[in-house]
């Protein structure tokens, strides 16, 4: 007979170990061996189990305690059952569960309980909800993944994102249709919500759908188009105003009674319209600028609320991304200009907003020259951006963006997530953005591949290129037959698990499913990503230089992200799936890999000597260099990524004293065929007075002295901002702001 272990394990039914267990009771509550009565309960359990093929640990032990108290030995049955309970909490203190527990409960692993940087880790929603995330990674770990990923993860060439999500089956981020939920109303599964009837009831419902669906899923939730999808309801409320001012100002503007009639009850009324202009000045003056406060009201409160409202458990507050500035109706317009007017006003005490990340999206021809339509959006864009590093500015132009824009669809409009996801194409052409995301991606660790095939300590005098690209062969086919195994169990998910999504259509045709009924010919319009980190470190693992000092080093980069996209491009063709490559960001991942390698290789400078690994495909940031030369350098890497990428460069604390010059790197960057960017400087804050800039350790407004944590240091990190990062980043990002040059 065979008896399964706690672990699973199965060794062979040996009697002696219960008759000294046994014996070990008698001896605890009688103070003397009791050998012949053990003896007598071990034969009983023997006879119990008699043509059994297996038994587990905890049926002997219960078989042993109903024939101690049967045989008049209770004290001796309660004895040898807290021996049970007590070697079993053991156990559990030395397991995986019990540190986990330990670590967040106990706050003994800060860079645990600061792996995503918007959230308060170490409040008690925060520990709460990290618990329930590292059980769940275990689970998965353990039972869930392919051998081959878990061992690839193990030994640290592959990374799975949102490993507590796997099992679940959840998706990653997606492109919300504020369009269609605003204009039919949806329902949250508390109630109904019908359609608003004026810009702020719309912006407050963008909230709330914001929230919703960040329910649903586990990433980002981004507005592809917002001015366009508010601009109907800027047009809503300027006709209310205007009827308002037909009651107001009737002696002023004398029209005739029919036409007064006429216009009452005429929906089409819109803000361009130079017949009213010239019919009713006094109601039209009056309705517009009652509606240019109502929009700024409007987009002040969208603001604050998704800075204040909570999701997933109360946990933290959605991620969410506003992309817009190509709308060239008054109506838009008015959208675009109130949402940067708020985020440069800041928060209730004038702090910088952390959410929503703003991308402008630049367009020639719309906002790139003077005279343009929208080119004041742009300098606007740029004056908000040098304050409050938002927006970052996503091009419309780049050649790998420009193929799907069609000038009568703005759903067509490139647009990306904060941190930068990408998913406007689609293999089932669904060339659009709304109504679809990207559903999970993994990540290799280049750096790790590069030192074990480059020239370092002088293994060779060349690196081996040939073995080089054979491993990254095999771990990247890891890698994505790991994103269809997890493909599939998101597709067999039912409708009705991310309901709001899939009942109300934010997934597009999601509204047509029955709650039983599977999601998987929907989501096959969303993206598998293929994530890579570290370029720079691999580059100098290889041949000595990265791609930053070398020009050769920067040829073999663009060789090396060229071949990772080709495999993807295969792997599309072969599963039939939309699986493109990720310049993955790198947060929580930051510091995971470079702890493994140094573990195994030791110390390697240049490679494994900081704390983190650089970025994607970026200049390590501590590397000099002009800012145009990064911009060129990073430049061709951006067409390689169909998932999406970012590049950034770091500024002085007086970008927003010379916002010409910030404009001219943005444009600069748009003409490389950059296909997202973002400019970096500090944004510092003294709370005692409002002064914000560079503080070093006194504050030039009040002249306060710092303090542990009293002056607040806004950063970026994957694209989004965080809050004081010296609090909430963990001690790689730490390392590496701390670690970050400017580009002059």
């Amino acid at each position: 007979m065979k008896v399964m272990k706690r672990d699973g394990c199965l060794v062979s039914f040996e009697i002696s170990r219960i008759v000294e267990a046994v014996d070990k009771a008698f001896i605890a509550v009688e103070g003397a061996s009791r050998k012949e009565a053990a003896l007598h309960i071990g034969d009983e359990v023997a006879h119990a189990t008699e043509g059994m093929e297996q038994v587990s640990v905890e049926e002997i032990q219960d078989i042993v305690v109903e024939h101690l108290q049967s045989s008049g030995y209770p004290e001796v049955a309660a004895t040898y059952q807290h021996y049970r309970e007590s070697r079993d909490l053991e156990r559990m203190r030395r397991g995986e569960l019990y540190k986990i527990s330990r670590d967040v409960i106990g706050v003994s692993n800060l860079d645990l309980l600061r792996e995503n940087a918007n959230l308060n880790g170490e409040s008690f929603s925060g520990k709460m909800s990290r618990i329930g995330s590292e059980y769940a990674k275990w689970m998965a770990s353990k039972f869930i993944l392919p051998t081959d990923l878990m061992k690839s993860v193990k030994d640290g060439y592959v990374y799975v994102h949102d490993l507590d999500q796997y099992a679940l089956g959840t998706t990653n981020c997606i492109f919300i249709p504020f369009d269609r939920l605003l204009a039919k109303g949806f329902n949250t599964g508390n109630g109904s919500v019908r359609p608003p009837q004026s810009i702020m009831t719309a912006m407050a419902l963008v909230a709330i759908i914001f929230q919703s669906q960040q329910n649903s899923q586990f990433g980002g939730v981004s507005g592809n188009k917002i001015d366009w999808d508010l601009a109907p309801y800027v047009g809503k409320s300027f006709r209310r105003h205007f009827r308002k001012g037909l009651v107001y100002f009737a002696q002023e503007d004398q029209g005739e009674p029919r036409s007064n009639e006429r216009v009452l009850t005429d929906d089409k009324l819109y803000i361009d319209n130079e017949q009213l202009k010239e019919t009713y000045p006094h109601i039209y003056h009056y309705a517009y600028n009652e509606t240019v406060n109502e929009v700024k009201q409007a987009a002040e409160s969208l603001i604050h609320n998704l800075n204040t409202m909570s999701s997933r458990a109360g946990g933290q507050i959605p991620f969410t991304s506003l992309n817009y500035g190509m709308c060239t109706s008054t109506e838009g317009r008015m959208v675009s200009h109130a949402l940067l007017d708020a985020t440069m006003k800041g928060l209730g005490g004038g702090e910088t907003p952390i959410f929503p990340q703003h991308i402008f999206q630049c367009k020639q021809g719309v906002n790139q020259a003077e005279g343009e339509p929208n080119y004041d959006l742009l300098l606007k864009a740029v004056e908000c951006s040098s304050r409050r590093l938002y927006p970052n500015f996503v091009n419309v132009d780049a050649s790998f963006n420009l193929v799907y824009y069609n000038p009568d669809d703005p759903n067509t409009i490139i647009a990306t997530m904060g941190c930068r996801t990408r998913t406007i194409s689609d293999r089932f052409g669904r060339n659009r953005l709304s109504g679809k995301g990207n559903l999970s991606f993994n990540t290799i660790n280049l750096v790790r591949l590069g030192i074990e095939h480059g020239i370092i300590e002088g293994k060779r005098n060349l690196p081996d290129l040939s073995r080089f690209y054979e491993q990254l062969d095999q771990y990247m086919t890891i890698a994505v037959e790991g994103l269809i195994h997890r493909y599939e169990l998101q597709a067999e998910q039912p409708a009705k698990a991310s309901d709001f999504m899939m009942r109300e259509g934010v997934w597009e045709g999601g509204e047509a499913l029955a709650p039983e009924d599977k999601v998987r010919e929907l989501i096959k319009h969303g993206t598998l990503a293929l994530g890579f980190i570290g370029l720079g470190e691999c580059l100098k693992a290889l041949t000595g230089l990265h791609h930053g000092e070398d020009e050769n080093s920067r040829s073999l980069g663009i060789e090396i992200i060229s071949h990772m996209r080709q495999f993807c491009n295969e792997a599309s063709e072969r599963y039939d799936l939309n699986i493109t490559l990720f310049a993955t960001p790198a947060e929580g991942l930051s510091g995971k890999f470079t702890k493994l390698d140094r573990h195994t290789f030791g110390v390697i400078e240049g490679v494994t000597d900081r704390e983190y690994y650089t970025n994607s495909f970026h200049i390590p940031v501590y590397y000099p260099m002009p800012a145009y030369r990064k911009i060129q350098a990073e430049a061709p890497f951006h067409e390689l990524c169909n998932a999406g990428a970012i590049s950034y460069v770091e500024l002085d604390g007086n970008a927003r004293q010379n916002t010409t010059a910030f404009r001219d790197i943005v444009q600069f960057a748009l003409q490389q065929n950059i296909g997202y960017f973002s400019v970096n400087h500090p944004v510092d804050r003294c709370p005692a007075c409002n002064y914000e800039g560079i503080i070093g350790s006194v504050c030039p407004g009040c002249g306060a002295l710092e303090t542990a944590g009293n002056f607040q240091r806004l950063r970026r990190v994957t694209g989004y901002l965080t809050g004081n990062y010296t609090e909430r980043f963990n001690s790689a990002k730490q390392a590496e702001v701390r670690d970050r040059v400017k580009h002059l």
